[in-house]
């Protein structure tokens, strides 16, 4: 079987992080309605997505023709930083580390947009954005009509596997005393998992058994939130966040085989992660000077304790097994000011700083199982860990029109760092890192654009990776690396966007990164490995974006929506020294998807074509090949008005997609000879998924 480890567990566990107050996550005191940009911002109003029957503002802002949310919190920057996702509430960012756009946009009901602005993101004044933006402008005055409810409710069947009845979220807005207050709760709960044969060979490729393996992967995440957010008398405003969340996520695999020399076997594999975490921050914003400052505070704590335990029963050679015990406690606590202001030539200016301490204490134990079926622990040089940063970083913005057609943003920093690890060679650095970024929106026609974009950016180091761990699964682990340093990654980037009127829009963007510091898995001794830093990399990628409408072409209410990338992030091997694609980098993506509203009607239909691929995780003694055997196709049936809510059926995985993994295992690095190696196919059938969403 493949077995599974700690680390595809926590991948499979989408952690939160802290939530930072925003107003726009009340959404209930919106903004009065603004005029539309005079660059040329593309308007659209509540009618232009009538035939969609829209519940929430997320349902507004996925039907723009060409425009694709960009997912994620800002969860995995450094600290807040600048705005790091595509949509803008009020022309406010969506500071939050917990938040996402989307989740955002599905707090607030439809009928409290006022309307959808589509702006070149470096002609606002808001760090970090460029290409295309949505402003989504609420109407001024809808919260006082009392509370508003949105849901969202999508549960799955899949054979095999648990019924999955948990996943959704119910959040609530309105005033009280002037006051906004959003409450939500939310679980992202999953149950997932798939079967099927794998097949070992040994190193002549002759054929030694065949497993029949079983694996499942459940969670469970309900998170409830509260935010408070008020606008004074005087224009200052303020904001509370509080959330706190329980994980409970349960991975297990198992397998049957029978070979000439071992016999009948029996492998099995389980991974519980139970894990709770809260987070509190808020801000202050009012006016000061020609300016206003916004202070900003935010504070973490998340206690995550996983216990990976894999066990083999044979026919002949009896029981063995192993342990892995992890518990983990990260903080992090970040205070930040801006103070932004336009000048009388229409310059806009923002000086902001930030200071930021983060934490992570490992306690870990590696035991192998006694006959007596005790665990016995085993020193393995990695049992505690401690890694803290403290960081202090400041950056100055200049944005303006250069031409009634050219705008420019100009964002210029420098951060200092304090990094200090107690694990595994560890140690204490210090560094001072310059960054920023360039970001260019020229209207070279009425209905084309060019952005473009030069950026130095600091990514955020994985705080387990100073850690030693054990994948009792695999067989394999890693040490822990003392002297691991965040990546720099300085990208450019030049995006050519075309609105075709009633044809509709299609993006084009091509970016190469030269990457310094990329983290991979490298070689930490003669006999031992773990993830470190590699020499610097080239990173290429060529993606567009598009939407057909076919009205045109006969068929009413009919569009094609297109997101398609092409990617290679080339490395040099720690282990050759010749030129390779980084680990478990994403080579391409095609996601196609076909809608169709029914003129007249209440329905919808329509179907999706998704394939992804990504490049082989490379360790110093394996090779291992993660992949999707097929495309995952799905079709739909909506209708907009049961009982006031809209209500899809899809039936998913229509063409028989199957997970694929491949692995070579080396005698000793992977330039020697072949030990064995491992192939499988397994499959995770066809099923039906339910979405209802509507308004209270």
């Amino acid at each position: 079987m493949r077995r599974f480890s700690a680390g595809s567990s926590l991948a499979i566990a989408i952690t939160c992080s802290p939530s930072l107050a925003i107003a726009q996550e009340a959404a209930l005191d919106p903004a009065p309605a603004v005029e539309a940009p005079a660059n040329g911002a593309q308007r659209y109003a509540p009618s232009d997505f009538a035939s969609f029957s829209p519940r929430t503002a997320l349902d507004m802002v996925e039907k723009v023709p060409g425009f694709l949310i960009v997912t994620g919190t800002n969860g995995g920057a450094r600290g807040l930083g600048a705005a790091t996702e595509n949509v803008l509430i009020n022309g406010e960012r969506i500071a939050n580390k917990s938040t996402d756009a989307r989740s955002a946009l599905q707090r607030i009901a439809a009928t409290q947009v006022a309307y959808v602005d589509i702006v070149d993101g470096a002609s606002l004044n808001v760090p970090g954005l460029t290409g295309q933006v949505a402003n989504v402008v609420l109407v001024a005055g809808a919260a006082q009509a009392g509370f508003t409810t949105t849901i969202r409710w999508q549960p799955d069947w899949r054979p095999r596997l648990d019924d999955n009845w948990l996943n959704g979220e119910v959040s609530t807005t309105g005033k009280i005393g002037g006051t906004n207050v959003t409450l939500s709760l939310k679980n992202e709960a999953n149950r997932n998992g798939h079967w099927g044969p794998e097949q070992r060979f040994d190193g002549n490729g002759v054929r030694q058994f065949t497993r029949d393996e079983f694996a499942s992967y459940s969670g469970d995440r309900p998170r409830l939130a509260l935010a408070l957010a008020r606008t004074t008398a005087d224009g200052s405003k303020w904001n509370f966040n509080l959330g706190g969340q329980l994980q409970k996520i349960v991975d297990s695999a198992s397998s049957n085989s029978a070979g000439p020399t071992n016999g009948a076997a029996r492998e099995t594999f389980k991974s519980v992660e139970d894990e709770h975490n809260f987070d509190v921050g808020g801000d202050y914003e009012f006016g000061l000077g020609k300016g206003r400052l916004k202070l900003i505070g935010l504070y973490r704590f998340e206690h995550s304790p996983n216990v990976d335990t894999f066990i083999v029963d044979k026919a002949i050679g009896g029981r063995s097994g192993e342990r892995f015990t992890q518990t983990a406690d990260e903080g992090e606590s970040i205070l930040r000011g801006e103070y932004g202001w336009r000048t009388a030539g229409g310059t806009d200016w923002q000086v902001a700083l930030e200071g930021a301490y983060n934490a992570l204490d490992v306690d870990a134990e590696f035991a192998t199982l006694q006959p007596d079926g005790s665990f016995l622990p085993i020193v393995f040089g990695g049992e505690t860990t401690k890694v803290e940063e403290k960081r202090g970083e400041a950056s100055l913005t200049w944005g303006r029109a250069l031409a009634s057609n050219l705008t420019a943003q100009i964002n210029l920093g420098a951060e200092y760092s304090e990094l200090s690890s107690s694990g595994p060679g560890g140690l204490t650095r210090r560094f001072i890192r310059p960054k920023g970024k360039l970001a260019l929106a020229w209207k070279v026609g009425p209905r084309t654009t060019i952005n473009y974009q030069l950026q130095r950016r600091v990514d955020q180091l994985n705080f387990f990776d100073f850690a030693s761990s054990v994948d009792v699964a695999n067989g394999q682990g890693n040490g822990g690396n003392g002297l691991l340093v965040p990546p720099v990654v300085n990208r450019t980037e030049l995006e050519f966007v075309q609105d075709m009127g009633a044809w509709g829009n299609a993006s084009v963007a091509l970016a190469y990164a030269y990457a310094q510091d990329l983290v991979d898995q490298i070689p930490l001794s003669p006999t031992a490995e773990g993830r470190g830093n590699l020499p610097p990399a080239h990173l290429y990628r060529i993606s567009s974006k598009a939407t057909l409408l076919l009205d045109r072409l006969g068929w009413k209410g009919a569009r094609i929506n297109s997101d398609l990338t092409w990617r290679r992030n080339r490395v040099r091997d720690p282990l050759t020294g010749g030129w390779r694609d980084q680990s478990e980098g994403q080579e391409y993506l095609v996601d196609v998807s076909l809608r169709h509203d029914v003129p007249g009607s209440q329905l919808a239909w329509g179907a999706g074509y998704f394939d992804e691929h990504f490049s082989p995780n490379v360790r110093l003694n394996a090779i291992e090949n993660e992949y999707n055997d097929g495309a995952f196709v799905t079709a739909f049936v909506e209708h907009k008005d049961v009982a006031g809510f809209t209500v899809r059926l899809t039936y998913r995985n229509l063409a028989g997609q199957k997970n694929g993994f491949d692995r070579t295992v080396f005698v000793d690095r992977r330039d020697g000879p072949i030990a064995f190696s491992e192939s499988r196919r397994r499959e995770f059938g066809r099923y039906f998924q339910l979405t209802v969403t509507g308004t209270l």
